[in-house]
């Protein structure tokens, strides 16, 4: 009975903490059940829990129960029943009256919404109301024609949402509550533009919500004669015929490429539609958390293959790195030999002879005679690879003595890996220069010791450009398009920045690997896999090397819109939400899309969700113990209750696994569902009704958009608790998540359970400075407080059930009392309330670093509007039309801009003087492409123009094409050489066989050396790996595989020319030449895996781009004249 009396001061605890109860309104309510209760021939404790548990599910305030707000009604209990089964919608003067409050719409609209909303209310049941007028008439027949599609009238709520919509004199985005039916909205809105003329664009936040509403809503459209359609997965000829339509439903990605394919490739997809209004659905989602995403048409640049090779190294050496618990990192092992030389190099004073004494002076290389010393000028370094740490320190310390600039500081590991200090170095002058910790091994090795990760990245981006340095070092000029080593240069250090982020990020934490590859998770929005999203600056292929997957090439990004950009093309912008979030994202809306308005819905019921108070466990063990016995306890029954259904949100798809696995300890997998990634079938969850007992473990990408369907059981039980397990990114994630329950007025339950080790930094900072020492000691005392009163309380009652005494009855209420005193003047600030504030405080901070990267955004793409301009000159050159130019011109041009955009663009340059810039570097690399060169170092224009002149017939200029290309690039030599002897063989000059054999030779040759880089990439990666390889072949092994298949493929081609030509030659005949597609190359390919199977078409259509369009082989023809002349000259 003890327990059954805590459980009930809990029961009315609660009312205090999450109803909002007053003190002495709880009481008055508790002695109006007592005295209900009196007489009654069941148990006290259950009746009175199960009284209370209505009150809390279904919101009951006190003034629902109070007559002339002072007296408790005198049967509660009947009263409650009536509520509960009370399902009136708000009127519409309700509905007026809260948006009055908001203060942000004029009352002159009001006014007319109110008009029109009731005059066309009093008309709905009819079937037609002639007498209505203007856009009273326009409502009544889009009220008819949604009634007819979805059986149902509009809400009060939904007309009132379209009134404003209509009646806005600019932009307006409106918050219309999740379950409210804002589809219905959107539709009737999309339906009266079309009806004035004007061609909207719907945007969804989803693909599948955008097909799924075109199609829900296509009769509805058809009743009024509009037509509709929506642009995703479509032909170019589905997409004229889909633009063509009057409203169109899609996505920021399907709209914004295909106005990209319209500019870029001219394809004009939607010759007669303009940007005149845009609709768009979850409209805080795409505009704040999306804003800042960029679209963009993927093009496969052959450059950025030979990036893979530099990232390889970088990700080898980055995993060689060694984090100590002091924070000081260890850097990769190398020779000290090296070390020295890069010192040296940067300090033209150290002569090579005083380090050779060094030398001999330490023991490392015993020399007597200046003979002997003078031979060994050249080598000495290469004599440290040997010592002994005993030896180095020595070497190191006379170094020091010798050069005092340098600071050393030196180290050696101890057995239990921390680092013992073996001596340190200073100088006493103002002329120190550097300083180096190092770390000693012995066989002279060494790791130099960082203390920052600043200066490892300095440190490692000096190592790799010194080490893929060409022996020509220029200054970058803007003026010019940049070539292979300008980005390098000054790409490098954001590389390593970028591998070190790969080592940090966690699988099912950021990114999945989905397909063949990785693909990004927005874990702190809608938890959706990107599956078409890549992370950029290398970030994405050392993900990749991380996890063995398929190897892809680094983008380089030549056309995009952002999603800011893309909303800003349109005349007016209207949006729904059922989130618009606080006052702080609300004025940046206003301050990127020029002051546009917004309102806030009322419900068209009361809502019934019942917010528990949130709590924030120190411990992960005891946090997961905490979720787990939560959301058992309510899938349990009940002797007050029913068993209900819970969903527990997670932050990451990992977390939501670990959840599954434990919670499977104790419920049945019939009930026990997973919904974590977008790409499994989920259509048990989303379409089949949540029933009793459920336990849905999610992730965010089951708030936004998710429409679950909970059973009438679940509902009269209290309908889906929603469990939060961690700190949301925003207010607007938060109640998006806490939105997945408590819909259209039924009842459900919510609550916040985290766990403090999982705050970012951030937050934890805030939460400390607002901390007081005695917080601790404060909870303590409170909590034990708490539970003697509790006890007390439980006593009490107890002994009134035993004698129903007014002493008994006073002690029971002033025990209750007590409790409640207790709790509701808290000792402190809680720690939800402190996270709350420091997620806030990082909220408005996060918003300011917006404000900036769409400044960042707004720069990028005026400089896209100048590389259009210069795009539409090209296409319109007739001269570069007419010589068939067109594609091998653009294509260059495409590259050019790409690179000089990646190396040049800086946020902190003025945009008027980077348009200049860019303006010139184009006009000199169109002028260069006229006179047929490459526009910088990049040989992959000769090979396009020599393929391009070889099919025109032009074979010298072919050849010479080919022959520049393999002047500027030795190490991309395969592919020239070998289109170079097809267009020799054809154009069959004097010695064309001797030339013809001369290149395929080299191509041969070339193979093998392009196939030792592919091994030394896939060592780096293969080495680097933290991943437990259980498979022989890695999809990445497969990769590499498959690419040497296809070398080895090209060289058996080669080979086999190269006998026929020699055969040719040594007999004085000719050879007959037959052209074949690339693909012909595996004519004799025996078949192999499937993964091997499914590669090759891929690597062939890749080495196709790379300008290996065409293939050849050989058949001897005899000439006996020829075999005459041969004879002749041999004799």
């Amino acid at each position: 009975m003890e327990a059954s009396g805590i459980l009930l001061s809990s029961r009315l605890l609660s009312l205090l903490k999450n109803r909002h109860w007053a003190k002495d309104d709880v009481v008055k309510l508790f002695k109006a059940l007592v005295k209900e209760f009196n007489g009654r021939n069941e148990d006290f404790h259950t009746w009175m829990m199960r009284i209370l548990h209505q009150v809390e599910i279904h919101k009951i305030s006190v003034s629902d129960l109070t007559l002339n707000e002072k007296k408790i009604v005198d049967n509660v209990e009947k009263k409650i029943k009536n509520i509960v089964k009370n399902t009136d919608e708000k009127t519409l003067d309700e509905i007026v009256e809260e948006i009055h409050k908001q203060a942000v719409i004029d009352e002159e609209m009001m006014a007319q919404v109110k008009d029109i909303v009731s005059s066309v209310s009093e008309c709905l049941s009819a079937s037609t109301a002639p007498h209505l007028q203007g856009i009273k008439e326009s409502l009544f027949k889009l009220c008819k024609s949604a009634e007819k599609t979805i059986g149902n009238k509009p809400r009060v709520t939904q007309m009132v949402s379209w009134c404003i919509l209509v009646l806005s004199k600019s932009s307006r985005l409106v918050q219309v509550g999740t379950g409210e039916g804002k589809s219905c909205i959107v539709a009737m809105f999309a339906a009266y533009q079309a009806m004035m003329g004007i061609t909207p664009d719907i945007i969804s936040s989803s693909p599948v919500l955008a097909e799924r509403d075109a199609k829900e809503w296509s009769a509805f459209y058809k009743r009024l004669n509009i037509t509709v359609d929506a642009n995703i997965d479509k032909s170019e000829t589905e997409l004229k015929k889909c633009y063509d339509s009057q409203v169109v439903y899609g996505t920021t990605l399907s709209f914004a490429a295909d106005w990209l394919r319209k500019r870029v490739h001219i394809q004009d997809l939607k010759p007669m539609r303009d940007f005149q209004c845009v609709i768009v659905d979850e409209v805080d989602s795409l505009m704040l958390d999306k804003g800042l995403e960029v679209v963009y048409l993927s093009t496969e640049i052959p450059l950025m293959e030979s990036l893979n090779g530099i990232l390889a190294k970088i990700w080898f050496d980055v995993n060689q790195l060694k984090r100590l618990d002091t924070r000081k990192i260890l850097g990769p092992i190398q020779l000290l030999s090296q070390l020295l030389s890069e010192i040296i190099a940067d300090n033209k004073s150290i002569d090579q002879h005083s380090i050779v004494q060094l030398a001999v002076k330490s023991g490392i290389k015993p020399i007597k005679t200046s003979k002997q010393m003078q031979e060994n000028m050249t080598n000495i370094l290469e004599q440290l690879d040997n010592a002994s740490v005993v030896q180095m320190v020595a070497f190191l310390t006379m170094f020091v003595g010798k050069f005092p600039e340098h600071f050393f500081k030196m180290y050696q590991e101890a057995p239990d890996g921390t680092l013992q200090k073996l001596n340190e170095f200073s100088c006493t002058g103002t002329n120190k220069k550097q300083e180096i910790s190092v770390l000693l091994l012995g066989n002279g090795q060494c790791r130099l010791v960082y203390s920052e990760e600043d200066s490892l990245v300095k440190s490692l981006g000096k190592m790799i450009k010194k080490h893929y340095q060409s022996e020509a070092i220029k200054e970058p000029n803007e003026f010019c398009i940049p070539d292979l080593q300008d980005l390098i240069n000054g790409k490098v250090q954001t590389w390593i920045e970028n591998a070190l982020l790969a080592t940090k990020r966690i699988i099912g934490h950021e990114y999945v690997l989905h397909g063949d590859g990785v693909a990004p998770v927005d874990y702190e929005c809608t938890g959706v896999v990107q599956n078409n999203m890549r992370w950029e600056e290398g970030l994405q292929q050392f993900l990749e090397m991380k996890h063995q997957t398929k190897l892809s090439n680094m983008s380089l990004i030549t056309n995009f819109m952002s999603n800011f950009g893309l909303f800003k093309k349109y005349k007016n912008i209207y949006g729904i939400t059922g989130t618009l979030g606080d006052q702080t994202e609300l004025d940046m809306l206003k301050k990127l899309y020029n002051g546009i308005e917004t309102c806030k819905i009322p419900l068209f019921r009361h809502r019934k969700l019942y917010e528990l108070e949130g709590l924030v466990i120190a411990e992960e063990d005891e946090w997961i113990r905490t979720v787990c016995n939560v959301v058992q306890d309510q899938v349990t029954s009940r002797v007050y209750r029913g068993p209900r259904a819970a969903l527990v949100i997670c932050e990451t798809i990992k977390c939501a696994v670990n959840f599954h696995k434990t919670l499977g300890n104790t419920i049945s997998k019939e009930k026990l569902k997973l919904y974590v990634n977008n790409n499994m079938d989920n259509s048990k969850i989303l379409y089949n009704k949540v029933q009793a007992g459920d336990i849905i473990i999610a992730t965010n990408l089951a708030g936004r958009g998710t429409d679950l369907k909970v059973s009438e059981s679940v509902n009269e039980e209290g309908g889906l608790f929603v469990v939060q397990t961690f700190l949301p990114l925003n207010v607007r994630v938060e109640q998006q998540a806490f939105g997945r329950t408590a819909r259209q007025g039924s009842p459900g339950s919510a609550q916040l359970i985290m766990c403090a080790k999982h705050f970012s930094d951030s937050v934890k900072r805030v939460m400390a400075s607002s901390t007081n020492l005695l917080d601790p000691l404060c909870c303590l005392i409170k909590e034990m407080s708490h539970c003697f009163t509790e006890e007390l309380f439980a006593e009490a009652v107890n002994r009134y059930l035993e004698n129903h005494s007014s002493p008994n009855h006073e002690a029971m209420i002033s025990a209750l009392t007590s409790v409640l005193t207790m709790n509701s003047n808290p000792f402190q600030e809680s720690n939800l309330q402190k996270a709350k504030v420091a997620r806030n405080t990082k909220v408005e901070i996060r918003l300011s670093g917006f404000l900036k990267d769409i400044k960042q955004i707004i720069k990028k793409e005026e400089l896209f509007s100048v590389y259009l301009d210069v795009l539409d000159n090209i296409y319109k050159d007739i001269y570069v039309f007419l010589s068939n130019k067109l594609d091998v011109t653009v294509s260059s041009l495409n590259e050019c801009w790409g690179l000089w955009l990646l190396v040049h663009f800086s946020e902190e340059k003025d945009i008027k003087m980077m348009k200049q810039q860019l303006k010139v570097a184009l006009l000199s690399a169109n002028l260069k492409l006229l006179t047929k060169q490459s526009p910088s170092s990049m040989v992959y224009y000769y090979i396009r123009s020599g393929n391009n002149l070889r099919e025109k017939g032009c074979l010298t200029e072919s050849i010479e094409m080919y022959t520049k290309a393999l002047e500027n690039d030795a190490s991309g030599e395969i592919i020239p050489l070998y289109n170079r002897a097809l267009t020799t063989i054809k154009k069959k000059d004097t010695g064309y066989i001797a030339q013809a054999l001369a290149d395929l030779e080299k191509a041969d040759k070339a193979i093998d050396s392009y196939k030792s880089h592919l091994a030394q990439i896939l060592r780096y990666a293969e080495l680097s790996s933290q991943e437990q390889k259980v498979e022989v072949n890695t999809l990445l092994t497969t990769q590499f595989q498959v690419k040497c298949m296809v070398l080895e493929h090209l060289r058996m081609n080669i080979q086999d020319a190269v006998v026929k030509l020699k055969r040719a030659e040594s007999r004085g005949g000719n050879v007959n030449l037959t052209e074949k597609l690339t693909v012909f190359l595996a004519e004799h390919f025996i078949l192999g895996s499937p993964r091997l199977l499914k590669e090759l078409p891929m690597e062939y259509e890749y080495v196709k781009s790379l300008g290996l369009d065409t293939i050849f082989s050989l058949d001897t023809i005899f000439s006996f004249s020829g075999f005459l002349s041969k004879m002749i000259k041999e004799f």
